[in-house]
């Protein structure tokens, strides 16, 4: 059935862009062309909700953003999935289709499937037409499988108003990756006093920079422990995280052994490695993995890393109060609590059955800084196996692009490659100046957020304020306060929504950005 569907959508798909061929449409670009036809499919799935009965939604949306710098600010670009693009001056137009699982009760609708499509055309100093999510899904019982592109949060954390997750925030495009999972809490105990949750995956970076055809591996494992009904529940668990695979851009020679790189470990012992994490034995025969792994003794294949989280919750029929904590770990540090200074800290407050006033507040204190201290370890007096250093987060020597997807850091925007700093010379040299080299994160950042409501007028405010110290190779010293303030309210059968933003600081250009946007939900 889920295929059966994705194909009639297909089908639909193209005779749309055939039909534009013989329209006044055809006088516009080829990608017009093909942004129209992707937002006419929204409107094609009434037939079916009728024929299976089951949640589909559609919406179309379309506007506007600009502003006094040359690229938009911090908080309009920021979390976006990739959807919004650095440059100013852009039109935009989206659309999107999904179709939900059927509500399951009890052993009636275990299993359902599901699928979604959004497609977001750009359109003025940056042209593009992407696609943010793609995917089909389907469940039995608590256990989902689900192949494609789709919108994700990965870790402890609120949600809608964070400043994002710090390992996998929604700033960056969704990566495709093949994933099952329980997605909810799940009992394990009958009585619902402990509850699990957790995936594992295997996803596709494709082609970067300086490395092509690499993978992803992730999974992670959280526990809940509370009854439903109780008022205070613990949340706590891990994720892990790893770049593997594929090969360089360029082969080039190892400098430790001489060797030739032309690709990276990809074999079965290097997946089980990068599952588990274990390193590599120092007297392990060079070819046992692949190339890759030629200068890897002792360490791992792959780049790895993730957070260890915690959580206490209060619920109440009036309110609920989330308190979390993220810990960092990369190389070893967390294990020895080198950098234990390090981490995402957030309290978030909600109203529950508020409509008007304030419904909900956020305030995060993200610190990057220690990163196990300034110990130089490849000095030989400093090479003590308990001193972890220079962990230099969303780096690694190998997968030179670091934590980033499509020019984008996939954990918190807070730490930002080089294409993503405006207002600050690294002065790096030329052969270093690549747009995914992660030159901020040592950061100190301090942000609070609120949702609320007066009248038909929902509004979202955001401020942060940060100190960047770039990282201990490449030293800066800049200060950051970023604004958002958006208001959005129904316009008849519409949601008008508009928004005011402002960046001030030495890591970004001194910007002011004005965003509008028209969109329909069926």
């Amino acid at each position: 059935m889920l295929f059966r569907t994705l194909t009639h959508i297909t089908e639909d798909f193209n005779q749309s862009i055939n039909s534009l061929r013989t329209t006044p449409f055809s006088r516009l670009s080829k990608g017009f062309g093909a942004t129209f036809s992707l937002l006419s499919i929204a409107v094609l799935p009434a037939v079916a909700q009728e024929k299976d009965n089951a949640p589909i939604r559609y919406e179309l949306e379309a506007g506007g953003m600009i502003s006094t710098g040359k690229t938009l600010p911090f908080w309009m670009r920021t979390n976006q999935y990739g959807e919004v693009p650095l440059e100013s001056g852009i039109v935009t137009f989206r659309g999107q289709l999904r179709k939900d699982y059927e509500k399951q009760n009890g052993k009636k609708n275990r299993f359902s499937y599901g699928y979604g499509v959004r497609g977001v055309a750009n359109v003025g100093r940056t042209n593009e037409l992407i696609l943010p999510e793609l995917y089909g899904k389907v469940r039995f019982g608590a256990v989902e499988l689900y192949a494609g592109r789709r919108k994700e949060i990965v870790g402890l954390v609120d949600s809608t108003l964070s400043s994002g997750s710090y390992i996998w925030s929604g700033n960056a495009l969704p990566i495709p990756k093949v994933q099952i999972s329980i997605p909810n809490y799940t009992p394990i105990l009958k009585s619902g006093l402990i509850a699990v949750k957790g995936n594992f995956a295997h996803g596709w970076f494709g082609d970067d920079i300086h490395t092509q055809n690499y993978w992803l591996h992730q999974k992670s494992l959280y526990v809940r422990l509370g009854k439903p009904e109780w008022h205070f529940k613990m949340h706590a668990g891990i994720n892990h995280q790893a770049q593997w695979g594929g090969k360089p851009t360029k082969p080039y020679t190892d400098r430790v052994t001489g060797r030739l790189i032309s690709k990276y470990a990809t074999n079965k012992s290097a997946y089980f490695n990068t599952v588990f994490g274990t390193p590599i034995p120092p007297d392990e025969d060079p070819d046992a993995f692949g190339e890759g792994s030629l200068n890897e003794g002792s360490n791992r294949v792959g780049n790895h890393l993730g957070t260890l989280d915690v959580a206490l919750e209060y619920d109440s029929p009036k309110s609920n109060i989330l308190l979390y904590r993220q810990s960092i770990y990369e190389d070893g540090s967390l294990y020895y609590l080198n950098n234990i200074k390090d981490g995402l800290n957030g309290i978030a407050i909600t109203r529950k059955g508020a409509d008007q006033g304030i419904l909900k507040i956020v305030l995060e204190y993200l610190y990057t800084a220690n990163q196990g201290g300034n110990f130089d370890t490849s000095l030989p007096s400093t090479v003590i196996p308990e001193l972890r250093g220079r962990d230099n987060y969303f780096s690694n020597g190998i997968y030179k692009d670091g934590w980033t997807y499509k020019t984008r850091t996939i954990g918190t925007p807070y730490i930002m490659p080089l294409g993503n700093i405006t207002g600050i010379d690294t002065k790096l040299p030329a052969s270093q100046q690549y747009p995914t080299r992660i030159v901020n994160n040592r950061v100190k950042a301090l942000m609070v957020a609120m949702q609320s409501r007066a009248g038909i007028f929902d509004l979202t405010t955001r401020l942060s304020f940060s100190k960047n110290l770039g990282t201990y190779y490449i030293p800066i010293s800049a200060n950051q306060t970023s604004i958002q303030q958006t208001v959005s309210f129904p316009v008849r059968a519409f949601i008008l929504q508009t928004g005011l933003y402002y960046d001030h600081g030495g890591l970004l250009e001194k910007n002011l950005g004005l965003s509008l946007a028209l969109k329909r939900e069926f």
